[in-house]
């Protein structure tokens, strides 16, 4: 049995899925992918809606103020009963809950109640911030939510067969991501992705060094990160290649998120998938680090695999 709790139903374990969804032109293209994505069919899906309190100007009068909460409800009703039917097409069991407040506070609520294997949200939705490509509620959950989490871009179309792009570092986490991977059925191909690190600080201490000797220290520094990706890479094309899947692996260089990213653009893949942590072994708790940032400028949807 995998260690991570995001895996294939197997011997009648039903999965649990938890969506986030708002009133935005997004939600019925990430139930569209929902449903596309590899499940078995017993998975179990909770639907979460937060209806935020309207700011009513007092100048409407009551009566106006009545019926613009009427329209948000209508509005609301209707579109959970529409995304109702199309999950219910897919999914052995859906449930869906309505609750008033904060969005991001209310949804972390109901994943601290149902604990799902698996959390999916809007990468936009109508919660974003100026200067953020991600929406609040995205934000609040990179950084909060205690499970795996993918985020789906508004822009995504399911197709047959998805193409994934895995980023592996040789970390623990990256071999759990690479387990998920492996258990997905209908999976197309695999690319796995291994990053080269440029010379940071290390740069600056060279660089006191005599011209000729400084060089021949970088190349070998630069020598350990390529034999470290290749020996990652080698690690999860092994477990890949056990799963039947058509694997291609790269070593590939820059800073991790930007390469990464650059890499699932010009493959367009349709998933990039990867750990929450790295070899530092730091939680991810504050935007900044390699699989936050990647979620923030991936051009395709995310699954950031956690413990």
């Amino acid at each position: 049995m995998l260690p991570c709790r995001l895996r294939a139903s197997r011997g009648g374990v039903t999965m649990r899925w938890l969506v986030a969804l708002d009133e935005s032109e997004f939600s019925e293209r990430i139930i569209g992918w929902m449903r596309a994505f590899p499940h078995s069919k017993q998975t179990a899906v909770t639907v979460v809606h937060v209806l935020a309190p309207l700011d009513v100007p007092e100048t409407i009068g009551l009566t106006g103020q009545q019926l613009l909460l009427q329209q948000q409800g209508a509005m609301v009703e209707a579109l959970l009963q529409r995304v109702r039917r199309l999950l219910e097409e897919s999914f052995a069991d859906v449930e869906v809950i309505l609750r008033e407040g904060v969005p991001s506070r209310e949804i972390l609520q109901v994943i601290q109640e149902r604990r799902p294997d698996l959390v999916v949200s809007g990468m936009q939705g109508l919660y974003r911030s100026p200067g953020f490509t991600i929406g609040g509620v995205a934000q609040r959950l990179l950084s909060y939510a205690p499970c795996s989490l993918m985020l789906v871009p508004g822009k995504a179309q399911p197709g047959d067969g998805l193409r994934i792009m895995l980023a592996t570092d040789g970390s623990e986490d990256a071999r759990r991501a690479a387990r998920v991977v492996a258990e997905l059925p209908g999976v197309r191909e695999t690319m796995i992705v291994s990053v080269v690190r440029p010379l940071g600080a290390e740069k600056a201490v060279l660089e006191r060094f005599q011209p000729e000797e400084s060089r021949k220290m970088e190349a070998a520094f630069l020598r350990r990160r390529r034999a470290e990706a290749r020996k990652a890479l080698a690690e999860c094309e092994c477990l890949l290649r056990q799963a039947v899947m058509v694997v291609r692996a790269r070593v590939i260089a820059g800073h991790p998120a930007e390469a990464i990213v650059r890499a699932a653009r010009r493959d367009a893949v349709d998933l990039l998938v990867v750990g929450s942590r790295g070899l530092t072994g730091m939680k991810a708790t504050a935007l900044g680090s390699v699989s936050q940032t990647v979620a923030q400028l991936a051009p395709c949807p995310v699954l950031i695999v956690k413990p």
